[in-house]
C-alpha cells in the first residue's frame, strides 16, 4: 500500500513540473462595486486543468491588483489561500492581477526537451542543444496576468500597464470594449525590448464546448493580433527560452507569461 502511495505522489509531483501553464481565472470576470473578486490559480495544459494551486509565499516575488490610480501589494495574503484571490471589488473600471513567481528548475530527457521545443513554439534553441547529453537542466520563472472590468466605465487603460516583468503580455485593447469576432492586438516584450518573430497561443473556452487555440506572430515591434472567434474566457499565452547565463545552475533559462480575459457579447 506505501509503495503505491509513493508511485502516485512521483507521478503527480512529475506531472506538476512538466505542466505548462500557470494561469489565473475569476470566477467572475464582469463585477460591479462591492461584489466579490474571486481568483483561482491553476496548473493547465491549455484549459485542460490539473491543479489548483494555493498561495503560496516562498516562490511570490510579486502579486498586485492594479487599479486607476491604487496598487494593492497582493503579498500579504494568507499562506495556502485557496482560491487565492477572494476581496470585495472596490472600484471602478479595469482591474488588473498580476503574479510573479521566482526560480523553479526541472530536468528533462534530451529527447523529451526536443519535444517540448517544438510543442511550445521555441525557435532558435534546437540547433544549440547538446544531444550527447541524456538530459537538459532548465529553470524557469512565471509571468502571470489576469483582467477583470467593474462597472461600465472604460476610460482607463489599465489593461496596457507594463509591470516591468521579465517576459511581459501587454493588451493593446481593451478586451471588455470587443465582441466576439473581433481582433485584439497584443505586443509582447523581453528585458524592456520588442521580442520579434515570437508566437503567442490564444486559447478560449466557452460553455460545453470544446477549447480552441489561435496562433499568432510578433513582428519587428513585438506586435501581433488575434481574431477573438468566440465568447468566453479567453487567456494568451507564450514561453521564451535562452541559455542559461550560469551553466553551473542550468543548461537553459525559460520565461513563462499568462494574460486572462473575458469576452462577451
Amino acid at each position: 500500500m506505501k509503495k503505491s502511495v509513493f508511485v502516485i505522489t512521483a507521478l503527480l509531483f512529475v506531472f506538476i513540473c512538466f505542466a505548462h501553464e500557470y494561469i489565473l481565472l475569476a470566477a467572475k470576470y464582469r463585477l460591479n462595486r462591492g461584489e466579490e473578486l474571486e481568483m483561482h490559480l491553476f496548473v493547465a495544459d491549455g484549459f485542460n486543468i490539473e491543479l489548483e494551486r494555493p498561495y503560496q509565499q516562498a516562490p511570490t516575488k510579486s502579486f498586485e491588483l492594479i487599479t486607476t490610480g491604487k496598487i494593492i501589494n497582493l503579498t500579504g495574503t494568507e499562506q495556502g489561500a485557496l482560491p487565492i484571490i477572494r476581496r470585495t471589488v472596490d472600484f471602478e473600471g479595469g482591474g488588473l492581477i498580476h503574479l510573479e513567481r521566482n526560480y523553479a528548475r526541472i530536468s528533462l530527457a534530451t529527447d523529451k526537451f526536443m519535444d517540448y521545443l517544438k510543442e511550445d513554439h521555441i525557435a532558435g534553441i534546437a540547433d544549440k542543444v547538446d544531444k550527447t547529453k541524456k538530459e537538459q537542466k532548465e529553470r524557469y520563472t512565471r509571468y502571470i496576468k489576469s483582467l477583470v472590468q467593474s462597472g461600465t466605465s472604460y476610460q482607463d487603460s489599465i489593461y496596457r500597464t507594463v509591470i516591468g516583468q521579465d517576459l511581459e503580455i501587454i493588451l493593446l485593447q481593451n478586451p471588455y470594449q470587443l465582441k466576439p469576432g473581433a481582433t485584439l492586438k497584443a505586443r509582447i516584450i523581453f528585458n524592456g525590448k520588442p521580442l520579434a518573430n515570437k508566437t503567442l497561443t490564444a486559447r478560449n473556452r466557452t460553455g460545453n464546448k470544446a477549447s480552441i487555440a489561435v496562433l499568432a506572430t510578433t513582428n519587428q515591434n513585438g506586435e501581433c493580433a488575434f481574431k477573438l472567434q468566440r465568447e468566453g474566457e479567453w487567456f494568451i499565452h507564450v514561453t521564451h527560452m535562452i541559455e542559461c547565463p550560469d551553466k553551473a545552475d542550468s543548461d537553459w533559462e525559460s520565461f513563462w507569461a499568462t494574460y486572462s480575459f473575458e469576452i462577451s457579447k
